[in-house]
């Protein structure tokens, strides 16, 4: 797996375990795999993590960070435009293949199971953010930043389809939403 004994043991044990949920999936990855894959001992795993559970929120969590560092890197994005050329580029590097939340709550469909709701928070705040970006445009902002997330979310699963060989016009995509909500009168809902 690539993980070197110098990185502490909770980090490597959530660096083999972001490898092999994102590879393999939630369920067909077992703890004492980790374990094994990252070198610690059951005791050391247990200190760090209470439970698989919490390894998967924590992997959440990590997976949620990552996303909004590389976004934000190396400053906030300036306008919406800017926003998504950086999604655009995170979305085509040949080691995404497919969305880390939409593979959780794909294994996970149940929306009050705790892993489905942590990946409700992340697509919330990716709306939020988008609609932010949205205030200057005349357009009902929610409606098309839910359209946005809907380019990058099928982007991502065809990644997930097509893996790293073939890369996604995300970028595009978004951009012919964005002129059509421009050239559409903006309706008020009541």
């Amino acid at each position: 797996m690539g993980t070197g004994k110098s990185i502490d043991p909770r980090s490597r044990i959530l660096e083999v375990a972001e490898q092999l949920f994102y590879r393999e999936g939630i369920r067909a990855t077992g703890t004492e795999r980790i374990m094994s894959a990252s070198g610690v001992a059951k005791a050391t795993f247990y200190r760090h993590f209470e439970s698989k559970d919490a390894l998967v929120l924590a992997y959440l969590d990590r997976s949620a960070e990552a996303f909004w560092d590389d976004l934000s890197r190396p400053a906030p994005p300036q306008d919406l435009h800017e926003a998504l050329v950086r999604i655009d580029r995170n979305a085509n590097r040949p080691d995404v293949t497919g969305c880390p939340f939409l593979l959780v709550a794909a294994e996970y469909p149940d929306l009050a199971h705790p892993f489905h709701r942590r990946v409700i928070e992340q697509k919330d705040r990716l709306l939020a953010f988008l609609g932010d970006l949205l205030k200057p445009l005349a357009t009902d902002r929610m409606e098309t930043a839910t359209k946005l997330l809907m380019v990058i979310d099928g982007a991502l699963s065809l990644r997930r389809v097509y893996g790293a060989s073939k890369a996604v016009p995300l970028l595009a995509c978004a951009e012919a939403i964005l002129e059509s909500c421009q050239s559409t009168p903006v309706q008020r809902r009541g």
